[in-house]
């Protein structure tokens, strides 16, 4: 326990000298607040002045927002491991009584944990959505599995935190599937189906709607984001051998 507890303590003070993780780390929270005022006063606002219903778009924001959250934190999780691994410490630390499998569970689990934590916390805090227990619980699974998928990615295929942080910004890219789904019409929206934020996105919409594919598009889900972090854990186990 005590070696969970140092490196615990060695992450406080490596996130804190970086401002872009405080940001990223902070940011789940600050987008919930604002998400939860801001977007009241806009609707409000949009339909007293007769623009618009903002309200028919409730769905697509929530499920954006959500998709967000892993981003964050896998991506923290991802730079502090891609630093690590750039002052040689993956190694020092397979040395440890924490060894290496006990590093990248740590390291893991910290994103998955908060993700779950952060999705509960957001639907309910934010309360746009109604959202039933089993959908939340299934949805909550499924968005943590994006944080360590994230996260591996960027030790897959990053040399260093340079080429991390540009790749990271064309993770972004994910978040276009949800709008797709949303705007464009049948079957041209399955063109954004090689995200794997597609699939979140469509089960969230067919649990939702209580569409007969809902069990389908959520076991899809899960095994792709499955089958993605065994790929990437294994092109990150070829590169740290």
């Amino acid at each position: 326990m005590n070696k969970y507890v140092s490196l615990s303590a060695a992450d406080a003070r490596n996130i804190m000298r970086d401002p872009m993780l405080v940001m990223a780390l902070a940011g789940p929270l600050i987008l919930a607040v604002a998400v939860r005022h801001s977007l009241r006063f806009l609707t409000e606002w949009l339909g007293h002045a007769g623009v618009m219903d903002l309200t028919v778009y409730y769905d697509l924001i929530l499920i954006e927002t959500l998709l967000l959250l892993p981003l964050m934190l896998g991506m923290i999780a991802g730079f502090l491991m891609l630093d690590e691994r750039d002052e040689q410490l993956i190694s020092y630390f397979a040395v440890t009584p924490l060894t290496k499998s006990g590093y990248l569970i740590y390291r893991l689990s910290s994103p998955v944990l908060l993700s779950a934590a952060y999705t509960v916390f957001f639907v309910y805090f934010i309360d746009l959505v109604r959202i039933s227990p089993v959908q939340l619980v299934l949805l909550t699974l499924l968005l943590s599995l994006q944080a360590p998928a994230v996260s591996l990615l960027l030790l897959a295929f990053a040399a260093n935190k340079v080429e991390g942080l540009a790749l990271s910004k064309g993770i972004g890219i994910t978040m276009a599937a949800p709008i797709a789904i949303y705007f464009a019409p049948e079957p041209w929206s399955w063109l954004t189906s090689m995200l794997p934020s597609f699939w979140i996105a469509k089960a969230y919409w067919a649990g939702q709607q209580a569409s007969p594919y809902t069990v389908w598009f959520y076991s899809a889900a899960f095994a792709i984001h499955l089958l993605l972090i065994g790929w990437f854990y294994r092109r990150y186990a070829r590169r740290n051998d």
